[in-house]
């Protein structure tokens, strides 16, 4: 049976300044929201510079259908000026096939306004929802960014104009009860080029090249769960100057357009659509697509990956999606002397090792266990008891230890190592345990697992644990 829209703009009650609500008859499809953000997301999405972004939520794309994008940010990021204040909200279209909202922001020091319009129609041939974004910015001083050394070599100049994200991505880094479910491999895109791009989801992957511009009314797509895959379309000649940028984090998409110097002091309008693709486009897609160049880190192009149990015998390929119902991150190596061994190890043949002749540290670490990087939810009374066995051979200097602190992402690190007992010289297998206790910090991202040698000689970790304790 075809569907025939009919949106509204609601306000809920229940609370002061009730929660404002796209509807579809009497189907909630979309929420529009500038509430305070707490941390870690404040720092994590916002970098502690937007305290009441204004987003759209919560973005069903069809009748019916679960949200599959969860928020879009309609304001601008330009550097040092973000157009983060709410003015207004303007409505047209009630009760139609065709919702109009204009949303007006502003920075605090006047430098640009921001107006976005959002047309919301339902377009049958694809059975989805089309959310069209205009995002008009009127730079009243371009001044402030036309400045000697601004547009680089190709004379030209990046302003952010969203950061979507998605729902059900990253998918949960460790396994554990209530968790979301994974659905989703790979992004792709539609290159201005003809090529089709192709991003693993993995969070060593991000790197990997994508489009610094788009063919025109050409698709950047998350795929692949039949039914469910979010687009998002760059519309005529806002294509050519479109840029994407993909957070190792949360896999947000950074969506940038560039500017020529004599454009800022004109009216800029970029336009994109966010809708359902087809699954056989989906499928030609991801057949089409570019092999993805080799991802190396340090030297590795496959890393152990994070789990709260391990021998160390489960790895990740950096150029492969994560495999299985999580989405873990790996433990990066740092110094010299790294290797994942795969010929000694405690319960199994695995271990990582630290194997060197130079002084000073070599580290592995796992700086992603927290609610902050795709985990359950903290309380303030979280607490971790990690244990790990260690084994040495020669080791010098203030040999080999299990550490833990706390973390917090995108500031210079502050917090003290909370470390065991350390070994020096050579040992058989030896137990070692550290324990760490909140509260947290305020405006804490994680904790982070180190596994260190300091010196020279060799170390084989291995059988680690992390217990909550609450």
């Amino acid at each position: 049976m075809s569907h025939t829209a009919n949106f509204a703009f609601r306000t809920h009650g229940g609370v002061c300044a009730g929660d404002q609500w796209i509807y579809d008859g009497d189907e909630p499809i979309a929420r529009l929201d500038n509430r305070i953000i707490e941390q870690p997301e404040q720092n994590l999405r916002y970098f502690d510079r937007n305290l009441k972004p204004v987003n759209l939520y919560d973005l069903k794309l069809a009748p019916g259908g679960r949200p599959l994008v969860f928020g879009v940010q309609l304001f601008w990021n330009m550097g040092a000026v973000t157009t983060s204040e709410l003015i207004s909200v303007e409505v047209e279209g009630q009760d139609s096939e065709c919702l109009v909202l204009t949303v007006t922001t502003q920075d605090p020091g006047a430098v640009a306004t921001s107006r976005r319009v959002i047309t919301l129609t339902y377009d049958a041939n694809l059975g989805s929802y089309v959310y069209d974004f205009q995002a008009h910015l009127d730079i009243h001083s371009p001044e402030v960014f036309d400045r000697p050394g601004a547009f680089g070599d190709k004379g030209t100049i990046r302003f952010e104009c969203s950061d979507p994200w998605y729902y059900d991505i990253p998918g949960p880094t460790v396994d554990f009860p209530g968790r979301w479910k994974k659905y989703y491999s790979h992004l792709l895109a539609e290159s201005s080029d003809g090529t089709v791009m192709q991003m693993p989801l993995n969070h060593m992957a991000t790197g990997a090249p994508m489009p610094q511009s788009f063919k025109r009314d050409g698709l950047f797509v998350l795929g692949y769960d039949p039914g469910n895959n979010p687009a998002f379309e760059f519309v005529g000649d806002s294509a050519d100057r479109t840029a994407v940028g993909v957070c190792n984090w949360g896999y947000d998409i950074h969506i940038s357009t560039s500017f020529s110097r004599e454009e800022l002091y004109q009216h800029i309008c970029p336009n994109f659509r966010i809708r359902l693709c087809p699954d056989e486009k989906v499928q030609e897609l991801m057949a089409a697509a570019e092999p993805i160049r080799p991802i190396v880190y340090n030297g590795f192009a496959e890393l152990p990956a994070y789990a709260r149990k391990t021998s160390f015998a489960q790895g990740m390929r950096l150029d492969e999606p994560t495999p299985g119902n999580t989405d873990p991150w790996p433990w990066l190596p740092e110094g010299d002397g790294c290797d994942w061994c795969k010929d000694e190890g405690r319960s199994d043949n695995f271990s990582l090792k630290i194997n060197k002749d130079s002084d000073g540290p070599t580290e592995w670490l796992m700086d992603r266990e927290s609610d902050g990087a795709w985990t359950e939810r903290w309380s303030a009374g979280i607490g971790f008891r990690i244990t790990c066995y260690i084994k040495t051979e020669n080791t010098q200097s203030r040999g080999a230890c299990l550490a833990v602190r706390w973390g917090v992402y995108n500031h210079p690190e502050r917090f003290p190592y909370i470390c065991s007992q350390k070994l020096v010289g050579t040992h058989d297998w030896t137990k070692v345990e550290v324990e760490i206790h909140g509260p947290p910090p305020p405006g804490n991202s994680s904790i982070v697992l180190i596994l260190r040698q300091d010196g020279s000689g060799t170390t084989w970790f291995d059988d680690l644990e992390v217990e909550i304790l609450s």
